[in-house]
């Protein structure tokens, strides 16, 4: 019998290995730089260019945490132990978003539903955006290639204030009820959570700044966090060269792999320098497509299974899809945004 794909782009059990500490090394440094922005950014005399540099450091530390640490840790990939992935996990709860919650949207519906319309709660933003043609138009989409960059800078801020909370409340993400009742145990981490992001990214802020000052930087930063991260995830899926499914397409078994290489995209960097900090900020995740395939993989060995599964791509004539570029990612992903916002009834 034929290996599958994933089998053949898989590192070897050492390769694997060290990745993994080179994670918790990297986790270190991304601690480091975090703590280093904020003491910069709130206790220290400086002036007000450099609390500047201090938020923008900082938000390069909540990026990197978030596809570093969070994002590996909610996958069980940052260690072999359960417990040490779910600690590393529950970073995004320190960033002001429930891991608990996450996971189920995240790991389920969207990994085991990529691109499918009424499963995939990523792609399901309506009435503000409609991003797969199997959707509604509104006739506010028209203009979604516009507003929507200036909405994905709230994603952290909505997942802070709103969407946990709805999902608690109705114990549901869109159409889709949580497998399990959250125990006591769950709610009262959940919102510890919410309790510990806000005394250190608004209340300690405000015993030493003004009010105004505090909710200013937070929204900056929280909006700049935001707008990385989701583009992170869009450029990946919701452009003009991924395929969107209907809610009976095949995805299971021997046809998951085939699905999430029509529904995935890779980027790469066009500009050779700032490829190793391009890789490290998205946290391995411009190696999208590897990493649907096999999600508990630690994301810096991503890079290494990539040439292996191109070839084995090439070699059964299965189509891999790649963006050259950052910028045609961009694009890319603007010329979809704009193709939905058109009425699909006219011409």
């Amino acid at each position: 019998m034929e290996p599958s794909l994933t089998h053949r782009m898989m590192p070897s059990t050492e390769v694997i290995e060290r990745g993994r500490r080179r994670l918790h090394w990297n986790t270190a440094f991304i601690a480091l730089l975090g703590v280093g922005s904020y003491w910069g950014l709130v206790f220290a005399p400086i002036r007000f260019w450099l609390r500047v540099v201090a938020a923008m450091a900082l938000v390069v530390a909540a990026v990197a945490t978030a596809t570093n640490v969070m994002h590996v840790g909610n996958h069980g990939a940052f260690s072999r132990n359960t417990r040490r992935s779910r600690v590393a996990g529950w970073s995004s709860d320190l960033l002001g978003a429930s891991s608990y919650l996450w996971r189920f949207k995240h790991n389920q519906l969207h990994h085991g539903n990529t691109n499918v319309v009424g499963f995939d709660t990523d792609i399901d933003q309506m009435p503000l955006a409609r991003l797969a043609p199997q959707q509604p138009w509104k006739p506010i989409q028209r203009y979604q290639h516009v507003y929507m960059w200036v909405l994905y800078g709230f994603l952290t801020l909505q997942w802070f204030v709103m969407s946990d909370f709805a999902t608690l409340v109705k114990r549901r993400v869109g159409d889709h009820t949580l497998p399990t009742k959250p125990r006591a145990r769950d709610v009262a981490l959940i919102l510890l959570g919410k309790a510990i992001h806000l005394t250190w990214a608004i209340v300690i802020p405000m015993f030493l700044h003004p009010w105004w000052g505090v909710l200013a930087f937070y929204l900056a930063i929280s909006w700049s966090v935001g707008f990385l991260l989701a583009n992170i995830f869009q450029l990946a899926h919701c452009v003009d060269i991924a395929e969107f499914f209907d809610p009976d397409a095949p995805r299971r078994g021997p046809d998951f792999e085939l699905h999430q290489l029509r529904a995935t995209v890779d980027i790469r960097c066009g500009v050779p320098a700032m490829r190793p900090f391009v890789h490290w900020l998205m946290g391995g995740l411009d190696f999208q497509i590897e990493h649907h395939l096999a999600p508990k993989l630690p994301h810096n060995v991503l890079h290494l299974a990539a040439p292996e599964l191109r070839a084995a791509c090439a070699e059964r004539g299965v189509q891999y899809k790649v963006h050259p570029s950052i910028t045609a990612a961009v694009r890319s992903h603007y010329r979809w945004l704009r193709t939905m916002g058109r009425d699909p009834s006219v011409g």
